[in-house]
């Protein structure tokens, strides 16, 4: 049976009702007091979810005025909606019916309402005929979207096959659902239909797009009912395989393969699974032997290739560098035009580098350059030559060469990432003079990027930063920028919805809303993102001010912009984020900065790598995270929740930081990339010299991710405690990360 839609509580009342109510405040005699309180103790009952003492007040507040009451329709939605939360069905169809019948602006909402109450009553059919009238009578409605959903769900529950799979395939056609239970339930007609090719078909896609969906166990259970002694297409197999590896089900793949050998299945295929379910499993010498001892098995280049590449691969988790080295010289070598080849020799030239051979290093980034002009890795092969004679002590051949390369590139990023390298060879070189005026350059525009960021705070004194804070502060304070209320007429059924229903109703209205067609500038964007923020819908909010910026202002000096920091650097999930930085005694910066990093603060998102949430936890690391701390995970989507996700990320951050000794370089890192890969670069970079340490990262993700993460925190940290910044920059992030941040901390 389906519930009726809940009211979610909110902290404000819309401008249409306070307008009407101030008019009585200031029109009536003294006996309208009574009035004044009822009805606004009933708005606020209503706000909470409190319908039955709303209702009581609601009346208490027609006994003074009855004639208000009446005549203001929003009043009777209200008192409506109260009846239909308390299943007193009848009272609020009568409403509907006579009450609002002209109340033109929420009829939708209204016929919404009524066939919910009708559901309940037990008249399934007549609602599933208005149901089928709903997007003809209501063709732009937001609503479309539930009346598909719950017409699918209906003659599901009929067992009216073809129209609930036709409802549910409309219902695909909508962003923002939960695509693996729709594939869930499509699976199941299929089944009740005996459709197996339809079957397989869902099962696939499931068991592909949808690997720690719930749904997915329930279709690997179907799919090896479907194909119990059937050989299966490399296609499937290659599927299955990847769906058993990802979720460790390594009993299930060995039987799975088993079953593929003795039904005479592509040898070449099955025994290149069965190695790289060795790789999967960490067993690398494993693996490493079965390439070796093997390879005079296969006859397909395409297996040869992946012997050879997981042969390096394994060398190098074990722990051999140079037979590492030269097995992806080989791989290169034999496939020159493989599209890994390029990123192979940045990989030779890398590990070159972690074993000290610079020369070697140099001669393969030289190649890479030359034989893969357009590749991605050139123009970072082209930075680490400088880096190269940097880390060699060669400050001067180091800065030439990043000379010459600042004279031929046009992006600011790099640009500010040579400047400032340079300005650090001077500074080797004891040419402060040289070292300042850079920095100095830099830091005139502190907020375009790490390095800007950095070279401002390093080339203040402590109380030159505060007193830019301050102003900073003053400044966003002074400039603050409402535009909600010219476009209030565009929003205003938003508005009225979110008065009536609730945000979640209320978004969906504005997902539909488009601006009017003289409007083409930045400020219709910028008042979306505010009553996206009124409505707590932060992701959405901080896309929209995003794009004001990138379209706007991107170009313009920071200080045009000044009135969207807070905007750009926003505290959303105040409450949440406080909560669990001081119960891990952490930072809240360091929870922002990677919020807004991992998701942009959007709490239903899963990333390319199968990451969940605002904080971007994968599946695997939440149910450890869980375990540790006394708690079972039973389903991934329990990571679309702000307040589990913030309280598994905060925690595993705070893990990490503890782990790296307050080092939120090395935490961040981490973070992204796994702690046993930061445990190898910090053996190999034996640094005190945090930038020196990010500029060897070997990933290049990782490298942007610590970067801009480490902007973010800078910028949040100095938003936070403008007047806690350290004198020196250098061990900044662990003196943060130790101290007790929330001894009087305050947000501005």
């Amino acid at each position: 049976m389906m519930h009726p839609p809940t009211i979610r509580s909110f902290s404000f009342l819309y401008l249409l009702v306070a307008l009407l109510t101030m008019d009585l405040i200031f029109s009536q005699d003294a006996q309208v007091d009574d009035f004044t309180y009822y009805f606004y103790e009933a708005n606020r009952l209503y706000e909470n979810g409190r319908y039955f003492q709303a209702l009581q007040f609601y009346k208490k507040a027609a006994n003074e005025n009855f004639s208000y009451m009446e005549r203001t329709p929003q009043i009777q939605f209200k008192i409506a909606n109260c009846y239909y939360q308390l299943a007193k069905y009848d009272s609020a169809l009568q409403i509907f019916s006579e009450k609002l019948e002209n109340y033109s602006i929420l009829q939708d909402y209204m016929e919404w309402l009524t066939l919910n109450a009708y559901l309940f009553k037990g008249d399934t059919n007549s609602v599933l005929n208005h149901l089928h009238e709903f997007p003809e009578r209501f063709p732009n409605s937001t609503l479309n979207k539930q009346v598909d959903s719950l017409t699918a769900e209906l003659y599901f529950q009929l067992g009216k096959w073809d129209l609930a799979e036709k409802f549910y395939k409309n219902y695909l056609r909508y962003p923002r659902v939960d695509r693996g239970e729709i594939y869930g339930k499509l699976l199941r007609i299929a089944q009740y239909r005996q459709h197996p090719k339809t079957a397989k078909k869902l099962i696939l896609k499931l068991l592909k797009s949808y690997i720690f969906h719930p749904e997915s166990k329930y279709a690997y259970k179907v799919y090896r009912q479907l194909t119990k002694n059937r050989l299966l297409t490399a296609r499937e197999l290659k599927i299955v395989f990847r769906y058993l590896a990802k979720t460790s089900q390594f009993e299930a793949l060995d039987t799975l393969l088993a079953e593929q050998r003795r039904l005479g299945g592509d040898r070449e295929q099955l025994r290149w699974l069965s190695i790289r379910k060795l790789y999967e499993q960490k067993r690398y010498w494993a693996t490493y032997k079965a390439c070796r001892e093997q390879r005079e098995y296969f006859k397909k280049t395409r297996y040869w290739r992946e012997l050879d590449l997981h042969i390096a691969r394994c060398y190098l988790r074990l722990g051999f560098v140079d037979k590492s080295i030269k097995a992806y010289e080989t791989f290169q070598k034999r496939y020159p035009d493989d599209p890994l080849s390029a990123e192979v020799l940045w990989v030779i030239a890398w590990l070159s580098e972690e074993r000290g051979d610079m020369a070697q290093a140099r001669r393969f980034y030289f190649q890479l350059i030359n034989q893969y002009p357009r590749s991605e890795f050139v123009e970072e092969a082209r930075f680490r030559t400088g880096l190269n004679e940097y880390r060699q002590g060669h400050f001067q051949t180091a800065r030439e060469i990043w000379q010459r390369f600042l004279e031929d590139t046009d992006k600011d990023m790099m640009t500010a990432r040579l400047k400032y390298w340079i300005a650090k060879a001077y500074e080797q070189e004891k040419n402060f003079s040289r070292y300042f005026a850079l920095l100095k350059e830099l830091s005139d525009k502190p907020f375009d990027s790490y390095y800007n960021l950095k070279a401002f705070l390093l080339t203040r004194k402590s109380t030159e930063i505060h007193q830019f804070v301050d102003s900073l502060l003053w400044e966003m304070h002074q400039q603050q920028v409402n535009l909600l209320p010219k476009y209030v007429k565009q929003f205003r059924k938003a508005l009225l919805v979110k008065d009536l229903l609730g945000s979640t109703y209320a978004r969906r209205e504005l997902s539909q809303l488009k601006p009017i067609e003289e409007e083409t500038g930045w400020e219709f964007d910028f008042a979306m993102g505010e009553i996206h923020e009124r409505l707590e819908n932060y992701g959405r909010a901080y896309r929209q001010f995003r794009k004001v910026y990138n379209h706007y202002f991107s170009d313009s000096d920071w200080q045009e912009w000044l009135f969207m920091l807070n905007r750009l650097y926003p505290f959303y999930f105040n409450d949440i984020v406080l909560d669990y930085a001081r119960q891990w005694n952490i930072t809240p910066a360091s929870i922002w900065a990677i919020i807004k990093k991992e998701s942009a603060f959007e709490p239903r998102i899963i990333s390319y790598a199968d990451a969940y949430g605002l904080m971007q936890i994968i599946p695997p690391t939440a149910q450890r995270l869980a375990k540790s701390l006394g708690m079972e995970l039973e389903d991934v989507r329990e990571l679309f929740n702000p307040s589990f996700n913030i309280f598994l990320g905060s925690y595993y951050l705070s893990e990490l930081i503890k782990r790296y000794e307050g080092n939120l370089y090395y935490a961040l890192a981490a973070y992204n990339a796994g702690e046993h890969r930061v445990d190898r670069w910090r053996k190999v970079i034996n640094t005190q010299d945090d930038d020196f340490f990010m500029e060897n990262i070997e990933f290049e993700q990782t490298r942007k991710y610590v970067r801009t993460a480490m902007k973010y925190y800078w910028t949040y940290h100095l938003l936070i405690h403008p007047q806690s910044v350290p004198e020196y920059i250098i061990p900044f992030p662990e003196k943060v990360a130790r101290e007790p941040w929330f001894d009087g901390v305050k947000l501005r």
